[in-house]
């Protein structure tokens, strides 16, 4: 048989099934294990199969079923704090926006104000100017309150 090529090699039946059961999804896994389970409860469970008995196949399906419900109640909690990292931001971009035109229309501050190029904008003498870009200077630091 070594020199057959390898197109005219008998098939190896045990090899096949090692190689469907590595590509076989979970769920197709967990579903015929369920099936596995209620049918060799009913008509055989005190029998040893492959050296598994009923208990401990049963015992492993469980921790599956264990680890779906975990997995689920983590997805729903990281959904949650999604939910509420996307409320506190939608929060800070308002606030954002509430001082910024504050500033604007604050009488000592206004729109050429020596804050606005620290905020991340361009003071309005610098946009008739045409300065419109950014520097490549870091912002000052400062104290801030």
């Amino acid at each position: 048989m070594l020199g057959l090529p390898e197109g005219n090699r008998p098939k190896n039946r045990l090899q096949d099934n090692d190689k469907k059961r590595r590509f076989m999804s979970n769920a197709y896994v967990v579903s015929k294990g369920e099936m596995i389970s209620l049918g060799w409860a009913d008509a055989a469970k005190d029998v040893v199969f492959g050296g598994v008995s009923w208990s401990g196949h049963y015992t492993a399906l469980t921790a599956c079923h264990d680890s779906d419900t975990r997995i689920l109640q983590l997805e729903n909690q990281l959904a949650g704090e999604r939910a509420t990292r996307d409320a506190n931001r939608a929060r800070l971009g308002e606030s954002n926006r509430k001082v910024y035109l504050g500033l604007l229309g604050h009488e000592n501050f206004g729109d050429d104000c020596s804050l606005l190029p620290r905020w991340g904008y361009t003071r309005r003498s610098d946009q008739d100017s045409g300065l419109t870009r950014g520097t490549n200077e870091p912002p000052l630091s400062g104290v801030q309150n």
